[in-house]
């Protein structure tokens, strides 16, 4: 434990006083610890938060119909060869499954499985309370000023990532 303390004070102490170092760092602390609980969380279900949040868009979004893999591909913000796997992954699990498009027949779409909704069924109401008990630790004010402060800085990000590669995600 006392390693583990040494670690911590290291890490933080190296970016003391560097505001854009201690966001930054923060950020990935914060992040390393929600990934841990929501592995342990998806576990029994041999699920990982990546395909919890396909199968989530493509229940919700896709609804009956379903969506083809570049709409997915663009919420979740991967590239189209992770994309191909992770689908691929989750028809060999029988949570979702490609069809061909009755609008047109050459795009495939992906529509959850009866399989896949049970899953999010049984998980939805425990994700939410995951959720709730990790974020309100800090107060409902800081709450809403991170969330402000995280979607701005999301934007700004993007909107430079757009600008500099010519607008191709």
């Amino acid at each position: 434990m006392e390693k583990v303390k040494r670690m911590k004070n290291f890490y933080l102490d190296t970016v003391k006083g560097r505001p854009s170092a201690e966001a930054f760092n923060g950020m990935l602390c914060v992040y390393s610890l929600l990934q841990r609980k929501m592995d342990e969380y998806f576990k029994p279900y041999s699920l990982t938060p990546v395909k919890f949040n396909a199968l989530m868009l493509i229940k919700h979004l896709g609804e009956s119909e379903g969506m083809s893999q570049n709409e997915i591909c663009h919420h979740l913000i991967v590239s189209p060869s992770n994309i191909t796997r992770l689908i691929d992954r989750l028809i060999a699990d029988g949570l979702v499954q490609r069809i061909v498009s009755e609008k047109d027949r050459r795009i495939k779409l992906i529509k959850i499985t009866a399989k896949g909704d049970e899953i999010l069924n049984q998980l939805f109401h425990g994700y939410g309370e995951m959720i709730q008990k990790s974020v309100y630790v800090l107060e409902r004010s800081e709450v809403e000023d991170l969330a402000r402060l995280l979607l701005k800085w999301f934007i700004k990000l993007n909107e430079n990532s757009l600008s500099k590669d010519g607008g191709h995600e």
